[in-house]
C-alpha cells in the first residue's frame, strides 16, 4: 500500500477508536485539525460567545448548555420564581440587536377574560396602569435607545378596559390570547393601534393551558392583527394555577390582595419588556434575557405600608410591590429608578 494510502487509514481508525471509547468528544469534519473536547455540563455558562469554528460540526448534545433559555422567540416569558436568575442574568450586559422600540407614546388596553365581579384586582391594576406612565420607576425604561438614538417612551396610560365573558369556555391557550385580541379588535371593540399594548389578564376561573405556573407567569409577543403589527400581552391570575411560583414570598401584599398584587409586578415586567423589545429584537442579552428577565423577582429596597404590608414603589394613591427593572446606563444594573 501506498504510504500516503497507510497514513489516511491509521488517521482514520484512530479517528473511529476516539469516537467510540470518548464519547463526549467532538466530532470532527474531513480534513480538518482533530482535537478532543470534553462535553461541557448541562449548568456551565460560557462568560463569552465563542467565535465560528468552520472546521469542526458540534453534536446536538455538545451544543445543547450553551443554548438561550428562550429556544423559540415567538413569545417572551416572565421566568417561574425558582427560575429566576438563570444564567447569570444579573451579571451579563444587554446589547441593542437592532430592532424596533416603542418610542411613542403608549397606551395599555386591559382585556379582562373570564369573571371579575367583586374583584379587587380590576381596581388595583387599573390604578397601577393610570399612574405608572412619567414615574420614576417607568424612567428606567428611558435608559433604552434605538439606532435613531430615541428613547423608550415613559407616556404611559390607559387606553381602554374591557371585560370580556369567557363564552367559549374556561381553558385558554396562548392561541387562544391572540384569537381573542383579534376578535376584540377586528369587531372595533377595541381599536386597532400599533404604538398601544394589549394586556390579556385572566380570572382565576380560567385556566391558561399553555405553561402559566408551570413554564412562566406571564408573557408577551406581536403580530400581525388586522393588517397591524400589534403588541399584546398575558397576564393570569396566579391563585389556583401558580400559588407557589407567580406569587411574591416577602409577606402581605401592599393591597392585601395576593393575586391582584403578584398580577401587578407581572403586568410592569411585561409593559418594561414590551416598551424595550415590542418585535422581539431589540434589547436583549446573550441568554435572550430582557430586562424585566434580569430582574424578575427582585424588588431592592421595601418598605412596610400602613395595614402591615410590603412594598417599594408608590404610584398615585397606592403602594405596590413590583420587580426592579433593567437599566443600560453605566453601569448596567437592576433599579427602581434610573
Amino acid at each position: 500500500m501506498h504510504r500516503r494510502h497507510v497514513l489516511l487509514a491509521c488517521a482514520g481508525l484512530c479517528l473511529a477508536l476516539a469516537t467510540t471509547f470518548l464519547p463526549g468528544a467532538a466530532a470532527v469534519t474531513a480534513g480538518s485539525t482533530t482535537s478532543t473536547t470534553a462535553r461541557p455540563s448541562a449548568s456551565a455558562r460560557p462568560s463569552i460567545t465563542s467565535p465560528a469554528v468552520t472546521s469542526v460540526t458540534l453534536t446536538t448534545a455538545t451544543t445543547a448548555s450553551t443554548r438561550p433559555r428562550k429556544k423559540r422567540r415567538t413569545k417572551a416569558i416572565m421566568p417561574l420564581h425558582r427560575a429566576a436568575l438563570a444564567h447569570g442574568t444579573a451579571t451579563d450586559p444587554m446589547t441593542y440587536r437592532g430592532g424596533a422600540l416603542m418610542t411613542a407614546p403608549a397606551r395599555v388596553h386591559l382585556l379582562w377574560y373570564g369573571t371579575w365581579t367583586g374583584s379587587t384586582a380590576v381596581t388595583i391594576l387599573l390604578d397601577l396602569v393610570k399612574n405608572l406612565g412619567g414615574s420614576a420607576y417607568a424612567g428606567t425604561n428611558a435608559t433604552f435607545t434605538d439606532k435613531a438614538g430615541r428613547r423608550a417612551t415613559t407616556d404611559i396610560s390607559l387606553g381602554s378596559s374591557t371585560y370580556v365573558p369567557a363564552k367559549r369556555g374556561a381553558r385558554l391557550s396562548d392561541a387562544g390570547v391572540r384569537t381573542l385580541v383579534h376578535r376584540l379588535v377586528s369587531g372595533g371593540t377595541v381599536p386597532s393601534d400599533p404604538t398601544a399594548i394589549y394586556a390579556v389578564i385572566t380570572s382565576a376561573d380560567i385556566k391558561e393551558t399553555s405553561g402559566f405556573g408551570s413554564r412562566y407567569c406571564g408573557w408577551h409577543t406581536h403580530g400581525l392583527i388586522s393588517g397591524d403589527d400589534l403588541k399584546y400581552l398575558f397576564v393570569g391570575d396566579p391563585t389556583t394555577q401558580a400559588p407557589r411560583t407567580c406569587v411574591p414570598q416577602l409577606g402581605a401584599p401592599p393591597n392585601g390582595d395576593f393575586a391582584a398584587d403578584a398580577m401587578a409586578s407581572t403586568l410592569v415586567h411585561e409593559i418594561d419588556e414590551t416598551l424595550t423589545d415590542p418585535d422581539l429584537d431589540g434589547w436583549l442579552d446573550q441568554w435572550d434575557n430582557e430586562n424585566g428577565d434580569k430582574c424578575a423577582w427582585t424588588y431592592g429596597l421595601t418598605y412596610p405600608t400602613a395595614d402591615g404590608g410590603i412594598a417599594n414603589v408608590h404610584l398615585g394613591r397606592r403602594d405596590y410591590l413590583i420587580q426592579r427593572n433593567w437599566v443600560v446606563s453605566s453601569p448596567q444594573r437592576c433599579a427602581l429608578v434610573a
